[in-house]
């Protein structure tokens, strides 16, 4: 195996962690959620943090599964009109959107980091924890959307749905 087919094997198991850690998540703030609500309606209770800890694992479900959809190739696309320009215009388009999803990602990097190390000085009044915990995703999903962008555009990761709006296969 190729050292470029290894670093890609190696972005899909994170990627595959990811997808997970989204499962995992998307579960949980379902058990929370109602298990808030059986307690309010049942005892006139309320978990204190409940609220608090199930925004901050939406936000990272949110900002993990943006990762995800950068490495499946899911952003939109406007496929009719494109698809009827030639292959080698398809192909400067697809590297342009490409260039334009790296530019968003190194934004969400930067500025991810910049509101994570500013957080840490706030504190979250149910949980106690610094509020850079809700912003730490945005530097995850960044970096991990920059590294599978500048791999793609290198041309060592692949995107079948990429390859087919190339070839125009979505022509209608």
């Amino acid at each position: 195996m190729l050292w470029k087919e290894k670093l890609d094997s190696f972005l899909g198991y994170i990627f595959h962690i990811f997808e997970w850690v989204v499962r995992a998540l998307l579960i949980f703030i379902t058990l929370l959620i109602s298990m808030q609500v059986f307690l309010r309606a049942a005892f006139e209770y309320s978990i204190p943090w409940a609220e608090e800890v199930s925004l901050i694992a939406f936000i990272y479900i949110t900002f993990f599964t943006l990762a995800i959809g950068v490495r499946y190739d899911l952003h939109l696309r406007v496929q009719l009109f494109v698809a009827s320009f030639p292959m080698p215009a398809r192909k400067a388009v697809e590297v342009l959107n490409n260039l334009i999803l790296l530019a968003i990602s190194v934004l969400m990097l930067y500025t991810g980091i910049k509101l994570t190390l500013y957080g840490v000085a706030s504190i979250m009044p149910a949980t106690r924890w610094p509020t850079s915990v809700i912003y730490f995703p945005t530097p995850v999903a960044g970096l991990m959307c920059c590294i599978h962008l500048v791999l793609r555009l290198l041309g060592i990761a692949h995107s079948d749905v990429a390859d087919n709006y190339i070839k125009g296969a979505f022509k209608e």
